[in-house]
Order: structure tokens, then C-alpha cells, then sequence
């Protein structure tokens, strides 16, 4: 009896150990469902944020556009939201899941199917055209050797691609020699302009502009996009055949952070020093300024697209993502993206940021011209990827 009795007695020295351990795990797991409640609550309004930031002009309130900004990486976190709640076992899943619901729509212009690499390789028809956009960083590629230039290096790549028609933004060109050069480098690309940044320096072609090259005649040209003392757009008429098209080349206004405002705002210390918050003020400003400004120009963008009297097809660096208000007011004027058409996979088109962000398109008419393909290439020069594309005239 007296074993027994022992056995009875170390038992429940057993559990009473046991539970202090028990109250723990759950005080711990409740914070941490408190701290997710939090997380889940704030990703969800930012998601939403997200959403909205595609409808609400920027000039009118910039509450979205940061959200709209990062719209891919909110996305994700709700999804690590739900996942937790459904282990927990927890009503607080149909929070996520619902904001998941209404977000789902935009996935699609950051993620398409990498199951469309097993579909056949579609052969190049006659009447195909093989277009390409390109922001060539004012040719100032710092790694080549000493002596070569990436006027050439670019030039042989679209030559070797078989582009027909090139948009190339930030394009500097130090001379009308060193632009005639650059044009009898691209083969058969006997056609092109070019138009300075600079509204006032429209009659040279000298300094960082824009530059639209085709293999077809460009029988007129001129400034589609213009705010200040500073041009935003052009567009050109190609003759192709019997037909005219009108291709806009499109660089909006960046967001203006330096690789100094990034180092100086994005610091472990930036909450203990008050120079650097205040810094990181200016850099937010800043975004927002020009937020406002890129806004303006894709409205007077959007407008000349509107106007076109041929079919047309947009290219450039918008320096916005899809989930914003520049892309959607232009890409609503009867345009289709050649990336959701015909890409795999996630697209990035801008190399920083830990390659977020898709800011380069080419954006054809739906009405008439179908996406066979779409391409993108990681050159060395420049800190933007090139982006090529093969359309197909719709039948009449």
C-alpha cells in the first residue's frame, strides 16, 4: 500500500509540475496571436490600400500609393496571415481571407503561370512585329573596358534580336555623330529621332532624351508628353505597308531617391537619430511630390493616346508599377499589357530594391494587335532590363 500510495503521491508532483510549463506555452502563444491579430489587421488595411491606390488620383490624396508601391509584398503577408489562423484554428482567418479575395484581381499583373514555358515555341510570321523598349541609362555603363561603349553593345543586341522597332529612354548621345553612328550600328534600323529631355533644346540632338528607331519610314514625330521645361514622351508614326501605327516612348517621372537618400534613410539607426528621420521626411516628400507629378503627365499621355488616329502601342519606363494610378489611367485607354498577355513567371523590369518592381511595358492596342510574345533580358548596361515583344495585327 505504501508503494501505491508513493506512486499516487509522484504523480501529482508530476502534473503540478507540468502545468506551471502549460500556462506558459499558452501566455506565449496568446501574445503572439495578439501581436499576428495586429499584423493580420494592419496588412489587410494596407491591401486594401493597395487596391485603391490604382483609382485614387495621387493628386488628390497620396494615402495609397506606398501601398500600391509594395502591392506584391502586402499581398504575401496576408497570405502568411491566413496560413497562421488556419493552424491556430481561428476565426480571424476570414479577415485575410477576404482581403485576399479582393486583391486576387491584380495578381495577375505580377504572377502569371510558369506552365505556359511547356506550350509549343510559336514560329515568327511575316507580319509580325518584334518591338523593344530599353532605358540604356545614358549609355554610361561603368563596367565595360576601357574603349567600348555601350552604344555598340546595345546596337549589335537589337540588331541580333531582330527588333523592328526600338524605344530607348534616357538615351545620350554627345554629338549628331555619335547619333548617326549609334544608328548605322542597328543594321537594318535605317529610321529614327531623337528628342532631347529638354523642351528648350529640341534642335539639337545632343544630351539625355529619347530616341525611337525603326526598320519601317517614321514619316512624322513629336512631343506626346510635356509638363514645364521638361518632356516626358514622344511619339512617332511608322509606316508599315499600306498601314500607319503610332508608337508612343514614354519616360515618366521617377521617383527621384539618389543611391545617397537610400543609404542615408534606410540605416538600422534610423530611429535613434533624428538627422536621419529627418532625412527620411524629405525622401517621403519627395516621393510624394513627384507621386503628384508622374500623375499629371500619365493624364496628358493617356489624352494623346486617346487622340491617336492610327493604332497605337505605348513603351517606356513609367517608373510606377502596375498596381498604380499612372499605369491604370494609361493602360485603360484601350491598351493591353504585353506581359500579362504572354509573360512567365514574376516580372521585375527595374534592378534595385531586391528587384521588386515591374516600372518598363509595352502596352499595345487590344483592339488591334495580339501579343505573341514576350521577353525580357538582363544586359549588363544599364540598371533597367530591355523588354521585347512580338505582336500580331488582329484580322480585319
Amino acid at each position: 500500500m505504501a508503494r501505491h500510495s508513493d506512486y499516487y503521491h509522484d504523480e501529482n508532483r508530476k502534473t503540478q509540475r507540468s502545468r506551471p510549463e502549460g500556462g506558459v506555452r499558452r501566455a506565449l502563444l496568446w501574445i503572439v496571436d495578439v501581436v499576428m491579430l495586429v499584423v493580420t489587421i494592419a496588412a489587410a488595411v494596407a491591401l486594401l490600400g493597395g487596391v485603391l491606390a490604382r483609382v485614387v488620383n495621387p493628386q488628390t490624396t497620396v494615402l495609397f500609393v506606398f501601398a500600391g508601391l509594395f502591392y506584391q509584398v502586402i499581398y504575401l503577408v496576408n497570405i502568411a496571415c491566413a496560413l497562421w489562423w488556419v493552424v491556430r484554428w481561428k476565426r480571424w482567418f476570414f479577415i485575410s481571407a477576404a482581403m485576399l479575395l479582393v486583391g486576387f484581381g491584380n495578381i495577375g499583373l505580377f504572377y502569371r503561370s510558369d506552365l505556359r514555358e511547356s506550350s509549343p515555341t510559336i514560329e515568327r510570321s511575316r507580319e509580325d512585329l518584334v518591338i523593344a523598349t530599353y532605358n540604356v541609362m545614358n549609355f554610361s555603363d561603368e563596367n565595360l573596358p576601357e574603349g567600348v561603349s555601350s552604344y555598340h553593345r546595345v546596337g549589335e543586341w537589337l540588331g541580333e534580336q531582330g527588333v523592328q522597332i526600338a524605344c530607348l529612354q534616357e538615351t545620350y548621345f554627345s554629338s549628331s555623330k555619335s547619333f548617326d553612328e549609334f544608328r548605322l550600328g542597328l543594321r537594318k534600323m535605317g529610321y529614327g529621332f531623337f528628342a532631347n529631355s529638354q523642351v528648350n533644346k529640341q534642335e539639337s540632338q545632343t544630351g539625355s532624351g529619347y530616341a525611337i528607331f525603326s526598320s519601317y519610314p517614321i514619316v512624322r514625330h513629336a512631343i506626346a508628353c510635356e509638363r514645364g521645361n521638361k518632356v516626358c514622351g514622344v511619339w512617332a508614326d511608322v509606316k508599315i505597308d499600306r498601314d500607319t501605327i503610332r508608337v508612343f516612348n514614354l519616360h515618366l517621372q521617377s521617383t527621384g531617391i539618389t543611391s545617397t537618400d537610400r543609404s542615408d534613410t534606410l540605416s538600422p539607426q534610423i530611429m535613434d537619430d533624428t538627422m536621419a528621420r529627418a532625412k527620411l521626411s524629405k525622401v517621403v516628400q519627395k516621393m510624394v511630390d513627384n507621386y503628384r507629378l508622374r500623375a499629371e503627365q500619365a493624364a496628358i499621355a493617356a489624352e494623346g493616346v486617346r487622340e491617336s488616329p492610327y493604332p497605337v502601342v505605348v513603351c517606356g519606363d513609367f517608373n510606377d508599377t502596375p498596381a498604380s494610378y499612372t499605369y491604370d489611367q494609361i493602360i485603360s485607354e484601350g491598351l493591353a499589357d504585353a506581359y500579362v498577355e504572354c509573360g512567365k513567371g514574376t516580372e521585375y523590369t527595374f534592378k534595385g530594391l531586391y528587384n521588386l518592381f515591374r516600372i518598363d511595358y509595352i502596352l499595345p492596342a487590344e483592339k488591334y494587335f495580339d501579343t505573341k510574345r514576350y521577353d525580357s533580358f538582363d544586359l549588363e548596361y544599364s540598371d533597367h532590363k530591355a523588354i521585347k515583344v512580338t505582336l500580331t495585327p488582329k484580322a480585319e
